[in-house]
């Protein structure tokens, strides 16, 4: 095995400067399945607000895979496992869907169909749900795999089912190595040749990918959320075993820079992401797609979608369904000739989408709250003034939702797992069996919390950020945002010629 990697090229990027290609990156990078990744914009129609986000996921996976060597380099892995850490991450994304989260959501969340009739309604009602159940919920899902129509999971089906990139693959790294990618990009530390650690850089709170958005993100959109101290952050990294798995976490010195890089991310959904003009056109583009991939109408349904990518000789079918194949949509459906069968919402928004319009905000209606008492937000979105446009009919709320992080204290989640985990017997009875069944489950959900979330390794012991008085996270992991707002549905809206 050679002691180094040979680079072939390199490219010139905005974020991280010259970014160097092996021979075998390079040939999945001239793929049309990985070219297909310049048409579609990493931050959907961000662009519409901030100009400069024209960037691509493209150049979003060269980066992340620039990102995942850097911290392979510093946990001293060898010259194989860099190679397969680096093909993971250049194909991280190569499963993403037009306009990237926008068109995905439809088809990974099966969003509720509104009828025309009672449209706004129909909407509040459900965000008056949401609203209803904001709770502090402790989750035990760290560590899920992807699945479904998740991007990420597709993407592991391109590896898994595509000779081109497949034998690119084998021939780079060895016939376990397709397997291994698919387990970095899904998130899944269940397979046994899939070292958790490798998973972790692509697919954690501490992962490259993260690393990479968030930089880029804010470098083209004009802002200073992407400012952290990632020398810092990568050169405190280090692995550490726990309970036989090994996790990725940093040393004491590596807190400061894992606290600005948490916080900065917060902001960029914010301010960036959860931008109003932002939020309300991506909202309406995904029920146009939603619409569409229910009604077969251009957009494919799960299960063409699903041949689409498994099958080579369809190939070239999603090869072109990028961000333009979402634009001609709209241009088709305005076009059909049995438009008027459409729902008046859908033709609407087709048309404000297509005129990069958007429906008119409800001034003032905004109710936005950065708690960690979240009975609190509760109380105050009811007693907003804006909670009265709930009833009414012409005009409909969208609530947007993120914690700081998911790290919890670790007595809390002690406190959960033993509610989770209460033996179904009487206390006077003591099965050995029924124990270990119960410390079992236990154990892989602390193994799995510390996969996901930031954690630091001092003294051989390991402990999240929120459990340590020198992190911001000690008094800021529970926060939540809560965005609320309205915005008005016009009536017996009539199509103009496009």
């Amino acid at each position: 095995m050679e002691n180094e990697i040979r680079f072939v090229g390199k490219i010139l990027d905005n974020v991280h400067g010259f970014i160097y290609y092996t021979e075998a990156e390079s040939k999945i990078i001239d793929t049309l399945l990985f070219k297909r990744l310049q048409s579609i914009k990493q931050l959907s129609v961000a662009d519409w607000v901030f100009p400069g986000s024209e960037h691509t996921r493209y150049i979003h996976s060269l980066g992340v895979m620039y990102i995942a060597d850097k911290i392979a380099i510093q946990l001293k892995l060898c010259v194989k496992d860099r190679k397969i850490i680096r093909l993971a991450g250049l194909l991280h994304d190569i499963g993403h869907y037009p306009l990237s989260h926008v068109c995905e959501f439809p088809y990974r969340k099966d969003l509720e169909s509104f009828p025309d009739d009672s449209f706004c309604k129909s909407i509040n009602d459900t965000v008056e749900e949401k609203i209803n159940s904001i709770d502090m919920d402790i989750a035990d899902d760290y560590m899920k795999k992807s699945s479904g129509f998740h991007h990420e999971q597709i993407g592991a089906n391109i590896v898994l089912c595509n000779t081109e990139i497949r034998d690119i693959i084998v021939e780079e790294c060895g016939e376990e190595a397709p397997e291994i990618i698919a387990d970095m990009i899904i998130g899944n530390i269940e397979h046994d040749n899939t070292n958790p650690l490798f998973v972790q850089i692509l697919h954690s709170e501490l992962d490259a990918d993260g690393i990479d958005y968030l930089m880029r993100d804010a470098m083209f959109s004009g802002t200073s959320f992407g400012n952290f101290e990632l020398d810092q952050l990568i050169g405190c990294m280090t692995a550490h075993e726990y309970l036989g798995k090994q996790i990725l976490c940093i040393t004491p010195k590596g807190i400061a820079a894992a606290d600005q890089y948490l916080i900065n991310k917060f902001f960029s959904y914010s301010q960036v992401v959860y931008n109003k003009h932002i939020s309300i056109t991506e909202w309406m583009a995904e029920q146009v797609v939603n619409w569409m991939q229910k009604n077969n109408a251009y957009f494919p349904r799960s299960n063409i979608l699903k041949s689409w990518v498994e099958c080579d000789e369809t190939n070239n079918k999603y090869i072109d369904f990028t961000d333009n194949y979402f634009w001609s949509s709209l241009q088709n459906l305005i076009n059909n000739p049995l438009v008027d069968t459409e729902p008046n919402f859908i033709k609407l928004f087709c048309e404000q989408l297509l005129r990069h319009n958007e429906l008119e905000y409800v001034k003032d209606s905004e109710v936005k709250y950065v708690l960690s008492n979240y009975s609190t937000i509760k109380d105050r979105i009811k007693a907003s003034n804006s909670y009265q446009y709930l009833g009414h009919e012409d005009k409909f709320a969208i609530m947007l939702e993120r914690n700081m992080t998911k790290q919890v204290r670790d007595d809390d989640f002690e406190k959960y797992l033993n509610s989770k985990f209460l033996p179904n017997r009487e206390e006077t009875d003591t099965n050995d069996e029924d124990n270990e069944f119960c410390e079992e489950d236990k154990d892989n959900l602390r193994i799995r919390r510390f996969m996901e979330c930031i954690c630091i390794c001092e003294n051989d012991n390991l402990k999240l950020l929120c459990d340590d008085e020198r992190s911001l996270m000690y008094t800021m992991y529970h926060l939540k945002l809560v965005i609320l707002r309205f915005f008005s549905m016009p009536k017996n809206e009539k199509l103009t010629d496009l």
